[in-house]
């Protein structure tokens, strides 16, 4: 019998102090079933060929990029293979974890979509540039409106709902990866960060992550309904093929 594998993760939940009731209770719902994923791979090594160690660190009521700092320097502190975050305002699939796992890549997440209306995937194309006025490089983030739908999905970033990381991804992206003073959010310049140190960023569209809006959960399926009620067509969105993807943000570094 060959040696069980063991994976160590930490899993954390950057918040600002305040989880909506149906997010809380479906995190206990989806510990349980991490609970009972580490157990039967300590209980039964013959038909777990990896074992998972699941570390908790629940970084609240500070700035969700300070948090998310915390949490990257617990995971290497542990000596986690992994970091799994889960923001305070998701609806998880029990399974997530496995799905994202089971892909085997540097930085994936879940499929989510913006709360706010016309609520866009976020995921994200990434256009670099030179600005010789302040001579700094920048980037402008793109939403990817027309992605390929159940599919793994390579992308240059995505939003932080729900993400699995590498430990070697954060090892070189190094500290303070999160925070920055730029005009984006802190998820999209940890994977432009990424990026830099050659590491891949993908989506999962097949692994689907609700977010909770203002008294709807924002799925899949809410938006292409709510799209098709609004008149919404892909006439109106760009592929992620072309380079002319809706424009979003200007950084510079």
């Amino acid at each position: 019998m060959s040696e069980q594998k063991v994976v160590k993760v930490c899993i954390s939940i950057p918040n600002m102090g305040y989880t909506d009731a149906p997010a809380y209770a479906n995190r206990l719902v989806n510990f349980l079933h991490l609970g009972n994923l580490e157990a039967r791979g300590k209980l039964d090594p013959a038909n777990n060929p990896v074992r998972f160690e699941f570390w908790f660190s629940v970084i609240g009521r500070v700035y969700t990029p300070v948090a998310r700092d915390a949490a990257v320097d617990l995971a290497i502190e542990n000596g986690c293979d992994y970091l799994y975050m889960i923001d305070d305002d998701m609806i998880c699939p029990d399974d997530m974890f496995e799905q994202l796992y089971a892909r085997d890549v540097d930085v994936i997440a879940p499929l989510a979509f913006t709360r706010n209306p016309p609520h866009k995937p976020v995921l994200y194309n990434l256009v670099e540039g030179y600005d010789p006025v302040s001579k700094k490089d920048y980037f402008i983030n793109n939403h990817v409106m027309n992605y390929k739908k159940d599919s793994l999905v390579e992308c240059k970033a995505v939003g932080f709902g729900a993400v699995l990381i590498k430990r070697w991804v954060l090892e070189k992206v190094g500290k303070k990866g999160f925070m920055s003073t730029c005009g984006t959010g802190e998820d999209i310049l940890f994977c432009y960060k990424a990026g830099k140190v050659g590491a891949k960023i993908y989506m999962d569209t097949a692994c689907k992550l609700g977010h909770l809006g203002q008294r709807v959960n924002v799925t899949e399926d809410y938006v292409e309904n709510y799209r098709n009620a609004n008149g919404y067509n892909k006439d109106q969105y760009f592929d992620y093929s072309t380079t002319g993807n809706e424009r979003a943000t200007y950084v510079t570094i």
